[in-house]
């Protein structure tokens, strides 16, 4: 059974589809890369996913029920979500904001328990920021934040991984670091959908590609056919022989 089936999902903000009639699938140990020109609708398709946005028609299943009658607590348990944008305003250590990912599990009102702060440990040693867990959040670097909210992601538990945008802002060494830890999940048998701006970086570890072309045209299927720089110089509107593409 895929970890997401979506069928048929159409969206518009207006007159125009920006996503219509999209169908693929993601199973546990699939990387998936989401390319495309801004505007074709990779950050809005994530939110569907997640069901903080509703479609017009189509669904989305995930591990077989339909996404949009799962309760949030359960949702949260199904599918993490990291942001491309995060904000901190409390100064909360590394540890502190990788338990909040517990929270679709503990709950608000009672305490953290042993397997909370196990799992908590376990998601830090992952992303490699066990060293950082008594940092306050707020004195990292954009790189060192990127994987703190990572581990809190893992620290769900879900089997879905979905991250907007997780390398921008981001120098060479660190889009390199965070894209090898994704593969590495994904080969540990979760499935994971990460919204790329950078095409090139989908050859680091993706083994899917979908690619959002824009007024509703897609392509979906495995990477080493999706990133082709005609297919990719068609969606963005560049020649072929740009060195902005993967070769």
């Amino acid at each position: 059974m895929p970890a997401l089936k979506v069928s048929g999902l159409t969206f518009s903000y207006g007159p125009r589809p920006l996503i219509q009639d999209l169908s693929f699938e993601l199973c546990a140990g699939s990387f998936l890369c989401v390319l495309g020109p801004n505007g074709s609708g990779k950050s809005t398709l994530l939110r569907l996913l997640t069901g903080f946005m509703k479609a017009t028609s189509g669904s989305v299943r995930l591990g077989g029920e339909e996404a949009a009658s799962i309760e949030p607590g359960r949702l949260a348990r199904l599918a993490a979500y990291v942001a491309s944008e995060t904000s901190t305003p409390y100064d909360f250590s590394v540890r502190e904001t990788v338990l909040l990912g517990r929270t679709a599990r503990a709950g608000f009102w009672r305490g953290y328990s042993a397997e909370d702060g196990a799992a908590a440990g376990l998601a830090m040693e992952e992303t490699g920021i066990t060293a950082l867990a008594e940092r306050s959040i707020n004195t990292l670097s954009t790189g060192e934040r990127q994987l703190v909210f990572i581990a809190q992601a893992l620290a769900q538990e879900a089997r879905l991984l979905l991250l907007d945008e997780p390398t921008s802002h981001l120098d060479l060494k660190y889009k390199s670091e965070i894209m090898a830890l994704l593969a590495r999940l994904a080969g540990r048998g979760l499935a994971v959908a990460a919204v790329l701006h950078e095409p090139a970086l989908g050859r680091l570890g993706c083994n899917k590609a979908l690619i959002l072309n824009g007024g509703g045209s897609y392509s979906f299927g495995a990477a080493a056919e999706m990133l082709t720089p005609a297919r990719l110089a068609a969606a963005y509107g560049i020649p072929p022989d740009s060195p902005l593409l993967p070769k």
